[in-house]
C-alpha cells in the first residue's frame, strides 16, 4: 500500500516538474469600453431676459470607437429656452447650444445642466446662466387678422403696398418666420391685436403662440374692445382671465414680467377728453381689483395717453403708457413713469390717394434717426407701429412694392436682400445691454 502511494507521489512531481509557469500563461486583452466626455465652453454666460447666450459643448473619444452622442439641455427655468445645433454628434465634434431667454424670465443665477447620451453611457456638465433684467424693452404691434383683412373695401390686397410674403395667412410656420424677422431687429415682444373671445383675432392666438414657442419671444395683447366700447370690470377681468388661463404657464410664450404680471396694452382710442380717460382708469383699477380677487392673477396694465391723463386720481397706479399715432413719425412719452417711446415707418392707408391726410411719407433716413433717438431716449418701452399693418401702411415687414400707381420716389420696395430695411435698421440700433 505504501509502495503504491509512493509511486503515485513520484508521478506528480514530474508532472508538475514540467507544467509551464503561471506567469508564461497568455491573458485575453479586454475589451476597449467606448467611452466619451464632454464640456461647457464657457462654463457661465450672462443674458438680458428676451435676447439670448450661447454656449459651446465640446464632446471627445475617451476610449474604445467615436460614437454618436445626442445632446440636450435640462434645468431649463421659466421663461428660459434652449436649442442645441445639431442635437446628435460623433464622439469628437462640437455642438452649439442656444438658450433664449423671455422678458418672462425672472432674474437670477441658474445652473444648466448639459447632457450627451450614447448607446450605453450618459455624461452631464454644468453651465450657469445669469439672467438680467432689461432696461428697455423693443416690442411692435402685430395684427393676427389675416387672411380675413385682404380682402375689404373692394380692394384685394387692402394695401398699397405688396408684403414680400404675399397674401399669407397665419400659421405657425408664417408666425415663426416673422418672429425670427422681429427678432433680428431686437424686437423681444409682439403685441398683438386681440378683439375678445371668439373673434377673428382670438382664433388666430393659437397659430402665433405655437409660432413663437420656445424661441424667447413673447406675445402681449392689445385689447381692443376698449377702443369699440365700454367694458364692463367684470368683462375686463374675464377676458384677461381668459387669455391667461388658455396661454399662460412656465413655458407658454405670453409676456409676464416677474413680480409685475401680464403684460396688457389697451387700445383705449375712445379716451378723447380727460373725464372719459379717467373714467376708463377707474374700470381698469376695478377690472385688476377683480382679478387678483377671483383668481389671484395679476396685470402689467399699459394703457394709451389721452388729453389730461396725468390730472386723473387713479393715473399713478397705471403701470405704464403709450401713444398709439402711427401717421406721426416719433411719439415721446419717455420721461412717464413706465413711458414709451414709439417711432413709424409711415402711414399711408389703403385706397386713399398719396399724400392724403392723415398721412406719412416713408423715409429711411428719417426711420434710422428716429430709431436712434427712441435707442437713447431711455424710455423702458420703445415701440414700433407697426409690424404688419399693411392697411393703413404702417408696416415694417418686407415689401416688394405698391399694389398701383404711385408718384416717383416712393418707396415702395424696401426688402433688400429678402430682409426689409426697416428691420435692418433696428439691428443696426441694438438697445443697451444686449449684443446687436
Amino acid at each position: 500500500m505504501f509502495k503504491r502511494l509512493a509511486v503515485v507521489a513520484a508521478v506528480l512531481v514530474a508532472a508538475l516538474s514540467t507544467a509551464p509557469a503561471a506567469s508564461a500563461v497568455p491573458r485575453a486583452a479586454a475589451a476597449a469600453v467606448d467611452d466619451f466626455s464632454l464640456a461647457v465652453v464657457p462654463a457661465a454666460v450672462t443674458a438680458v431676459a428676451g435676447y439670448p447666450a450661447r454656449l459651446t459643448v465640446r464632446t471627445a473619444t475617451v476610449s474604445g470607437a467615436p460614437q454618436p452622442v445626442a445632446l440636450r439641455v435640462t434645468g431649463l427655468p421659466a421663461g428660459v429656452f434652449a436649442t442645441v445645433t445639431p442635437t446628435t454628434v460623433t464622439s469628437g465634434a462640437s455642438a452649439v447650444v442656444t438658450v433664449q431667454t423671455s422678458v418672462s424670465a425672472r432674474a437670477g443665477t441658474f445652473t444648466l445642466v448639459v447632457e450627451g447620451v450614447a448607446a450605453t453611457l450618459r455624461h452631464q456638465a454644468p453651465a450657469r446662466l445669469a439672467v438680467r433684467t432689461p432696461t428697455a424693452v423693443r416690442a411692435a404691434f402685430y395684427y393676427p387678422w389675416f387672411p380675413e383683412a385682404w380682402r375689404q373695401g373692394g380692394l384685394n390686397p387692402y394695401t398699397n403696398y405688396l408684403p414680400s410674403r404675399g397674401a399669407y395667412t397665419v400659421d405657425q410656420a408664417v408666425v415663426r418666420d416673422q418672429v425670427a424677422d422681429m427678432q433680428y431687429g431686437g424686437v423681444t415682444v409682439g403685441i398683438a391685436s386681440w378683439f375678445g373671445q371668439g373673434t377673428t383675432t382670438d382664433r388666430h392666438w393659437p397659430a402665433i403662440m405655437g409660432g413663437a414657442r420656445g424661441t424667447g419671444f413673447a406675445w402681449a395683447p392689445y385689447y381692443e374692445p376698449e377702443g369699440r366700447g365700454r367694458p364692463t370690470p367684470d368683462q375686463i377681468a374675464a377676458d384677461l382671465h381668459y387669455l391667461r388661463s388658455t396661454y399662460g404657464g412656465d413655458r407658454s410664450s405670453l409676456a409676464v414680467l416677474p413680480g409685475r404680471g401680464m403684460v396688457v396694452f389697451v387700445y383705449n382710442a375712445h379716451d378723447l377728453d380727460m373725464a372719459d380717460g379717467c373714467e376708463t382708469i377707474n374700470r381698469w383699477i376695478r377690472a385688476r381689483t377683480l382679478l387678483q380677487q377671483l383668481w389671484s392673477e395679476s396685470i402689467y396694465l399699459n394703457l394709451k395717453v389721452f388729453s389730461g391723463y396725468r390730472g386723473c386720481a387713479g393715473s399713478a397706479t397705471v403701470d405704464g403708457w403709450h401713444q398709439y399715432a402711427p401717421a406721426s413719425p416719433e411719439s415721446d412719452f419717455s420721461r412717464v413713469p413706465g413711458g414709451a417711446y414709439t417711432v413709424s415707418p409711415g402711414f399711408w392707408k389703403a385706397g386713399l390717394a398719396y399724400g392724403r391726410s392723415p398721412f406719412l411719407a416713408r423715409n429711411l433716413n428719417r426711420w434710422r434717426s428716429g430709431v436712434a433717438r427712441m435707442t437713447a431716449s431711455g424710455a423702458f418701452w420703445q415701440l414700433v407701429t407697426t409690424y404688419n399693418e399693411w392697411g393703413e401702411g404702417t408696416s415694417i415687414e418686407s415689401s416688394v412694392g405698391c399694389r398701383g400707381a404711385a408718384p416717383a420716389g416712393t418707396l415702395c420696395d424696401w426688402s433688400d436682400a429678402g430682409r426689409s430695411d426697416f428691420i435692418t435698421a433696428l439691428h443696426a440700433a441694438p438697445l443697451p445691454g444686449p449684443a446687436g
